[in-house]
């Protein structure tokens, strides 16, 4: 079994238990989520209010028995996971993919920030880099940027990774 984090609980939502969920949408997806020091929780309901997904979770139908779970993190089972188009990634199969340039390794992938718009790998340098922990913000917009079997590779950009 593999348990890879999805999001996390925000704030309830009404009287009947409902929680503002922040992090990927495939929840939508899933018929139970593993929830951080309450095990797996099958999923009631999951609807949208405005811009926000709000999830119910069966047994929470109360404000006063959702509230201990506002912050904790949601997580999902590797092999219950839609499959995705190609060229799309889910956040983590990214993480810890070696990044190239010129088919030099510079860095190797730490995180990944939702910027709206697009999504930005922020990379932290190897050798020479790593001595000084730097770490570099590169956004996943094709064409400069490709994600093969092996790793990341970028085009060298000037002043990408100074």
């Amino acid at each position: 079994m593999r348990l890879v984090e999805i999001g996390r609980f925000g704030a309830p939502y009404a009287l009947q238990g409902g929680l503002k969920f922040r992090g990927e949408p495939v929840v939508a997806h899933l018929e139970r989520v593993y929830v951080e020091g309450h095990g797996w929780r099958a999923l009631e309901d999951l609807y949208q209010v405005g811009d926000e997904l709000v999830v119910h979770l069966v047994g929470v139908r109360s404000r006063e028995l959702a509230e201990p779970l506002v912050g904790l993190r949601v997580y999902a089972e590797v092999t219950e996971l839609p499959p995705l188009e190609a060229g799309q990634y889910y956040y983590f199969a990214l993480m810890g993919l070696p990044v190239f340039v010129e088919g030099v390794q510079v860095g190797e992938v730490v995180d990944i920030l939702d910027a709206g718009a697009q999504d930005v790998l922020i990379i932290r340098g190897v050798g020479e880099r790593l001595r000084d922990q730097r770490e570099f913000l590169v956004p996943l917009q094709a064409p400069y940027v490709r994600v093969e079997a092996e790793g990341i590779h970028v085009e060298p950009i000037p002043g990408l990774f100074e």
